[in-house]
């Protein structure tokens, strides 16, 4: 490789580092990178993905093939790339198999290369730079790849783009659905937990009987919106660590859920780096889950480890489709709720592994490469 290639490709690994840049801005330069590299008068990136030519970037500034403009696909050397989705080269039209192309009387370039640019493994368009005369050599191989680098490099850049608008939406959604949970719909659910409450005071047992099934329904309903919010405005956030006793933490959240259901045991406690609030969540969410899925009369179990902790109880095997769906399958309708959709966010966000093993004896959360943290609050 020469130096001045050398110069080039440290040129695009600069681009593609300086966040300072828009997404337009880095692909206009890397299109001008291309041009100069290969040194050939024009460089073109279109979006074909409708059918037609949509210049996107451009190194010509006005007329035929400025950004902005659109063209017939079919009357361009473009369309083969479309078509085949591989690189076409000519350096020479009229010295070549496509001397009689159509695109070689539309558009007068003589000399073309181009790739296809792939987002999501979608066709999206081309990168392609061209030349009203012919070029005097082939192109090398290392031009080749050069070109096949700045499609991936804007494939990828493109794709990025799109995903983190994508995030983008989603959370402007979860964060209005988060207010109308907040306020629309918790606000009437409080009036009607404190009536129900109230009117507990001066019924009759028969009645008072219906009432705490309505109360336990609309306690659930609380957890439900409480869990939702979580979700929404955390997601896998997860702030400022410190030490944290696993011990102490388990059973401050047992305290907080109280599964009248169960009894809590800890054994071989260690001290960890964690968000001390997400953590404590995390316990609660998988004391909540025993406190309304697993009967009566059940042990839960919170025992350090070698490279984490586990928390694991004796009550009924969980269904293969749930088991299977939790850390790393998809969220729907085998879910056992919220709750662990919740649990997996937190390890996510600690940068945890997580695990869950289950038979009819016991079922068991592992959470692993956690590391221990030192007096200086490090983690080793």
């Amino acid at each position: 490789m020469t130096a001045d290639a050398d110069d080039y490709f440290r040129d695009l690994y600069e681009l593609g580092a300086n966040r300072s840049l828009s997404l337009d801005e880095k692909i206009e330069q890397a299109i001008t990178i291309g041009r100069d590299r290969l040194g050939l008068a024009y460089g073109v990136l279109s979006y074909t993905a409708e059918g037609e030519y949509n210049v996107v970037g451009s190194t010509i500034e006005t007329g035929d093939y400025a950004a902005g403009t659109v063209h017939n696909l079919d009357e361009t050397w473009c369309r083969h790339v479309v078509n085949d989705r591989e690189m076409l080269i000519v350096s020479d039209a009229d010295a070549s198999e496509y001397a009689d192309d159509i695109a070689a009387e539309a558009t007068g370039l003589q000399c073309y290369i181009g790739a296809p640019i792939l987002v999501d493994g979608e066709a999206y368009g081309t990168l392609c730079y061209s030349d009203d005369t012919p070029r005097e050599r082939e192109f090398e191989d290392q031009e080749q790849q050069f070109v096949e680098l700045l499609t991936q490099w804007i494939s990828y850049e493109i794709e990025r783009h799109k995903h983190y608008q994508t995030v983008e939406a989603q959370n402007e959604r979860l964060n209005e659905f988060a207010g109308v949970l907040a306020h629309d719909i918790r606000n009437p659910l409080t009036a009607a937990i404190g009536y129900t409450e109230y009117a507990l005071e001066s019924v009759p047992d028969s009645v008072a009987t219906h009432l705490h099934t309505v109360l336990d329904s609309l306690d659930r309903i609380e957890t439900l919106i409480t869990n939702t919010l979580s979700l929404a405005r955390d997601g896998a956030d997860v702030g400022e660590r410190e030490p944290v006793d696993i011990a102490a933490i388990a059973r401050d959240a047992w305290d907080i859920v109280s599964p009248p259901n169960a009894t809590l045991t800890v054994s071989d406690s260690r001290t960890i780096m964690a968000d001390r609030s997400r953590l404590q969540q995390l316990f609660e969410n998988l004391f909540r889950n025993v406190k309304e899925h697993c009967g009566e009369d059940v042990i839960v179990s919170v025992r350090g480890t070698e490279t984490g902790f586990e928390v694991s109880n004796d009550g009924p095997e969980l269904p293969e489709p749930i088991a299977e769906s939790v850390f790393g399958g998809s969220f729907g309708q085998n879910r056992v709720g919220l709750g662990l959709l919740i649990v997996e966010r937190i390890v996510s966000g600690h940068g945890w592994e997580g695990d869950v093993e289950t038979t009819p004896e016991e079922t068991k959360f592992i959470f692993s490469d956690i590391g221990t943290a030192t007096k200086a609050g490090k983690t080793v």
